[in-house]
């Protein structure tokens, strides 16, 4: 058998970086989740090979019980009555007699043996079941945990990427605000032969803070779509790996409900026919 069920929870403590997780710590966690689940679908195989296993061992325990309580039937389906015998020809019915009881009984034991093999490959195969889908549970609800949080932070990011935009503009629309009033007062105190000058300044300035400001928001913005593709990726990725776990959930249910029935049948009672012989002694 390759692991136990048993599974340690995966790791997803990523170092975070400038435009998401690490992609290497990703890659390998995601090669690990599959390494995992491979194995688990290797023992569920093994489980469903050994319940097979077991319901044909099963079968042939009955129908040898079938056909030894046919042969006991055929021994005692013709009674012979005594007075009919000699002594050794009642000896030898008695003989058939003691045979066919010793036949039912080892049939019962071997039968009893069998059920109780399989009663126990039942009651493993069951807890091994349940420990299959609460590990897969415990995993689906901590992939939507992650989900969850790394949907939190990315608006949270995205929110805080947009009010830093927003206040860098708002510097820069107050810093031009302020060149254009002192060029405003140097204009109104300057000689008329300085207006071109100082409205060139002044338009220069206004170009340039304008320049910068939409250079700011659009990397800003060009970093915010950049966070928010990254997150919806990782997103998606997870969304892939939460239905692949509810699949592998559903199979291990399904595989629990097809098996359960087939190990519950009740082992049928073995009738003992005997025909007992009324032998009267002799003399």
């Amino acid at each position: 058998m390759a692991v136990d069920v048993d599974l340690v929870p995966l790791r997803s403590d990523f170092d975070v970086v400038w435009r998401g997780y690490d992609k290497g710590q990703v890659r390998h966690y995601v090669e690990g989740a599959e390494a995992e689940l491979r194995m688990l679908a290797v023992d569920r195989d093994a489980a469903v090979a050994r319940a097979d296993d077991l319901a044909r061992q099963l079968e042939a325990a009955r129908s040898e019980i079938r056909d030894l309580r046919d042969h006991v039937d055929r021994i005692s389906r013709t009674p012979i009555e005594p007075d009919a015998l000699t002594g050794r020809l009642r000896r030898m019915v008695e003989l058939a007699h003691e045979e066919a009881t010793e036949i039912t009984d080892r049939a019962k034991a071997v039968a009893e043996h069998h059920w109780a093999t399989a009663e126990r490959a039942a009651t493993r195969l069951r807890e091994r079941s349940d420990r299959l889908v609460e590990s897969l549970d415990a995993r689906r609800r901590e992939a939507e945990a992650e989900h969850r949080d790394l949907m939190r932070w990315a608006v949270e990011r995205i929110a805080a990427e947009t009010r830093q935009a927003a206040r860098r503009r708002r510097e820069l629309d107050e810093r031009a605000a302020g060149v254009r009033e002192e060029v405003r007062v140097d204009f109104e105190l300057a000689m008329s032969a300085r207006r071109s000058e100082a409205m060139a300044a002044i338009a220069s300035e206004e170009a340039a803070a304008k320049a910068r400001a939409e250079q700011v928001v659009r990397e800003a913005t060009e970093h915010a779509q950049r966070i928010m593709a990254e997150a919806l990726r990782r997103v998606d990725e997870l969304r892939a790996r939460r239905d692949h776990i509810a699949a592998g959930l559903r199979n291990a249910r399904q595989l629990l409900a097809e098996a359960d029935p087939l190990l519950r049948t009740p082992l049928d009672d073995i009738p003992t026919q005997r025909t007992e012989a009324q032998v009267e002694p002799s003399g």
